[in-house]
């Protein structure tokens, strides 16, 4: 299981710029029917099942095997190997959307085979997040979130391939936060509030949707995730134990996020309510990950990120960050 992305420091800088550019393919072709959900199913998996990993002519950056990386790139590295991912830094504009499309297909083919625990509403604002990635993209509406018929698969389920398929559509949302977050700040320096406005709409949508990819990630007995995936993601398995601040698109949101610190404050009519529910997206996505965290023993285990001599327990960790999120964005 692949999914080829982006660097996130590559992502377009401005809206005018991510549309401006190519799109490929299969985004021309399938985009406007996932973005509006105009197929069923059953005919969109198999649409989608003639979509390449990799677009055609994307060059994937080889440094994290060839070149002497910093402390920071090493985690990096390893997070991706762990999950599959591999990088490029060309077809800035093509491969955001198009990665998300291959995220899509991949959450619709398990679920369709396993199964998902995700209620309507869940799994419909999960679907919408992916599909607000690419609408955005394309310069399409958002729309709103609506529910959605959670399948009910009866294969069994690989908790291995259920982390690593929730994590694959979880990625791209990440990365279409911090599109979004930039094509706000940018737009609010033009003085473009409408188009301020949408893009945060756009992070806001993508951001409600994380907390989903995480329940649909972890959508698997707890005994699994102790006894399979967790040591996985450990020591003598990994170098370090794995844990998300390692992936660069988390690195780069935060820092979007330490500079809406100067911006939310000065934010006035219509984009105050936007700014209020990215915010409450945010919060309502924290704590969907200590849910996740604690179902697996967060409360009682240490975190990963932690040394083993560590007594920093998973979802007091998880707190903390949530309380300095916060604290950055509610710095009014």
């Amino acid at each position: 299981m692949k999914l080829v992305m982006l660097r996130p420091a590559f992502l377009p800088a401005d809206v005018g710029s991510l549309r401006s550019g190519p799109v490929t393919g299969a985004v021309a072709e399938l985009g406007p029917l996932v973005a509006t959900r105009a197929l069923a199913d059953a005919d969109l998996l198999a649409r989608l099942a003639a979509v390449p990993v990799r677009p055609a002519g994307t060059k994937l950056d080889r440094s994290a095997f060839t070149g002497v990386l910093n402390r920071k790139e090493q985690h990096f590295a390893v997070h991706d190997g762990f999950f599959g991912v591999f990088r490029a830094t060309d077809a800035a504009t093509e491969l955001l959307a198009h990665c998300a499309l291959v995220g899509y297909r991949t959450i619709l083919r398990e679920a369709t085979r396993c199964g998902t625990t995700l209620d309507d509403e869940q799994w419909g604002r999960l679907r919408h997040g992916i599909e607000a990635v690419i609408a955005y993209a394309l310069g399409l509406p958002l729309g709103e979130p609506r529910p959605a018929a959670a399948p009910a698969g009866t294969a069994p389920l690989d908790p291995h391939r259920r982390w690593r398929s929730g994590h694959h559509v979880f990625f791209p949302l990440i990365q279409g936060i911090v599109l979004g977050l930039g094509c706000f700040q940018s737009a609010l320096n033009a003085g473009r509030a409408e188009d301020a406005g949408e893009a945060l709409a756009f992070a806001t949508a993508a951001m409600s949707a994380s907390r989903d990819a995480m329940r649909f990630a972890a959508d698997f007995p707890s005994g699994d995730y102790r006894g399979a995936v967790r040591p996985a993601m450990a020591p003598p398995h990994l170098p370090v134990g794995l844990s998300g601040v390692m992936s660069e698109d988390h690195d780069l949101l935060i820092r979007r996020f330490r500079e809406l610190r100067e911006v939310f404050p000065t934010l006035t009519g219509p984009l105050v309510a936007r700014r209020e529910g990215f915010i409450t997206a945010v919060e309502a996505t924290y704590d969907a990950h200590k849910q996740v965290c604690a179902r697996f023993d967060g409360d009682h285990v240490v975190s990963l990120r932690m040394s083993a001599s560590s007594s920093a327990k998973a979802v007091g960790v998880l707190e903390q960050l949530e309380r300095s999120r916060l604290t950055t964005l509610r710095s009014l």
